[in-house]
């Protein structure tokens, strides 16, 4: 898992995880938008970085290794954290487990509900399909960017720094 980071440190803090099959890099556009407004860190999930060797293993391996980043870089605590699909899920967890303190979650279509087997194979056949080179599908971001503009917005100009 990478995170990376965007925006002054004294901002409120923002936490963005991609959904299934794409990178943080789905989040530039918003990103280059609210960098001057929050201090964001932007999660690459396991078994989607572009460009590294990385497998999926787990929501809760994925958890885990964000809440420990937010520990020890942020103190535990986060102003706004925001889940697209798989990381609505992966937020979920986070959420559950307690440990971290988090002013305001979004979970964007999230799937809370179990999976039924048949969904699971099109992820490992994605992940082969990276390591062996095969091109990966462009993503629609405009209209997801728009919306989640719309949400980000829809929030206080100053938002109350929880932290």
């Amino acid at each position: 898992m990478t995170f990376n980071t965007y925006g002054d440190k004294g901002n409120p803090s923002l936490l963005l995880i991609p959904g299934l099959g794409v990178s943080y890099e789905i989040f530039l556009p918003l990103i280059d938008i609210l960098k001057d407004r929050y201090q964001i860190v932007a999660a690459g999930i396991d078994g989607f970085l572009l460009g590294k060797e990385s497998a999926f293993t787990s929501v809760d391996d994925e958890a885990g290794q964000i809440i420990r980043y937010i520990k020890g870089n942020l103190n535990g605590c986060l102003n706004v954290a925001y889940g697209l699909s798989l990381g609505g899920k992966i937020l979920s967890r986070i959420l559950e487990r307690n440990e971290i303190a988090i002013g305001h979650a979004i979970l964007d279509a999230a799937p809370l509900l179990p999976l039924p087997k048949w969904s699971v194979d099109p992820l490992r056949y994605y992940q082969s399909a990276v390591r062996i080179g095969l091109p990966e599908q462009a993503v629609e971001k405009d209209l997801w960017v728009t919306t989640m503009l719309q949400v980000v917005f829809s929030m206080p100009y100053k938002l109350q720094n929880y932290c």
